[in-house]
């Protein structure tokens, strides 16, 4: 059988996490990069000149600063060129894959292309129009669930010719970020915890969970069961013996999401009622109910906590978590998740590294580390010198 980089060619897909015969294992196609030439990889400067644009879910948003300020910082490093196309619409997806096909129409052979991809359908003809330019393509934070993009969906779906062979061969489309159904069992492990710490005697916790986008997918995948074929908030706490999730579902706070509106509804819902902690799938609900503990309206020994550090920063009496309404915050590293997608595309254009996710837990932020979080957002410097010299830094 002919081999290219010692792997067998055209090798059958094997989706990482999937169970073959009893046996759980991964494995990643070993392609070359577009334009491969060894000579490159032998000088070593990596120096080569190329161009990277990021296709973001919403331009405006805050939420996205860091990761466009790290993308930036990313090219800056590399001596790339580049800038950040998206929606300025909180929410509109649909313009995504046409950003794309602009992006593919403008590239040339050997440039990137970083973007979000929250659903897998209208994605597939753009994406393999960029592999078919030999354009390099990069899934930043947003992804479709597992169920719908793994790495055998993506082989049978998105083909590569090797400049080496010539054979056609699947690829992956790699995924920079975290999964969120993870990130929402990781934040209700760091919670489970906390209540047995704060009560370790307790025969029985109560949690009220609520979902504060119950529109938005990649949220709900944090903490609604039936979002996520795996983890998730809600599958979590079902699998501890001495949890009780109140009223026995996730709960959807008023829509569109407000920090006021969301504080009465969660008080409307348990004031009175023995529970232990609130768990929100977002911020707004979380920065509520830690402002009712804080006002009296909730127990004050009751524990809360939420997704995302927008909404969440401040010290002093700046923000929910240093003056102690919200316990703590689980955080994805926007910034790092704008770096790396770059920097993975460079690893794979300059090294050959063969794409590969790279995903990576939470972290999680309280009132010991939310000050270096509040500091580690502004990069006030850094920021001050992106807007200057790219578009879409404010």
């Amino acid at each position: 059988m002919e081999r290219e980089s010692g792997v067998p060619r055209n090798p059958p897909p094997s989706p990482a996490g999937v169970a073959r015969h009893g046996f759980e294992f991964s494995r990643h196609p070993a392609v070359a990069p577009p334009g491969w030439d060894p000579t490159k990889t032998e000088s070593g400067d990596g120096l080569t000149e190329r161009r990277a644009i990021l296709i973001s879910v919403n331009t405006d948003n805050q939420f996205f600063f860091p990761l466009v300020a790290g993308f930036y910082d990313a090219l800056n490093a590399f001596g790339w060129t580049g800038d950040v196309r998206g929606d300025d619409q909180d929410g509109v997806l649909d313009p995504l894959p046409e950003f794309i096909g602009s992006a593919v129409d403008e590239l040339e052979a050997g440039d990137v292309i970083v973007t979000m991809i929250p659903d897998r359908e209208p994605f597939v003809d753009p994406i393999q129009r960029a592999l078919d330019d030999d354009i390099v393509v990069v899934n930043s934070h947003v992804t479709p669930p597992a169920t719908e993009w793994n790495y055998e969906t993506q082989q049978e779906q998105f083909t590569y010719t090797s400049p080496v062979t010539g054979d056609d061969r699947g690829v992956i489309i790699p995924h920079v970020g975290i999964r969120d159904e993870r990130g929402g069992a990781a934040m209700a492990a760091e919670m489970y915890e906390r209540l047995q710490d704060q009560n370790p005697n307790q025969e029985e916790y109560t949690v009220f969970l609520v979902n504060d986008l119950s529109d938005n997918s990649m949220v709900t995948r944090r903490i609604n069961e039936a979002a996520a074929n795996e983890g998730t908030a809600q599958r979590y706490f079902e699998a501890q013996d001495d949890v009780r999730i109140f009223g026995d579902r996730v709960f959807t706070s008023p829509q569109p999401p407000e920090v006021a509106d969301a504080r009465a509804f969660v008080v409307d819902n348990i004031q009175g009622d023995d529970v232990d902690a609130v768990v929100s799938s977002a911020f707004w609900s979380a920065v509520g109910a830690g402002s009712a503990v804080e006002a009296g309206e909730l127990e004050e020994d009751m524990l809360v906590c939420g997704f995302d550090l927008a909404g969440m920063t401040g010290t002093g009496d700046d923000g929910p978590i240093a003056n102690g309404g919200v316990d703590f915050v689980v955080g994805q590293d926007m910034y790092s998740q704008g770096y790396a997608s770059a920097s993975a595309a460079r690893a794979y254009l300059e090294r050959g590294v063969p794409p590969k996710d790279l995903e990576w837990g939470v972290s999680v932020w309280d009132e010991r580390n939310i000050e270096f979080a509040t500091q580690r957002r502004s990069w006030s410097d850094l920021l001050d010198w992106q807007s200057e010299n790219y578009d879409g830094i404010e």
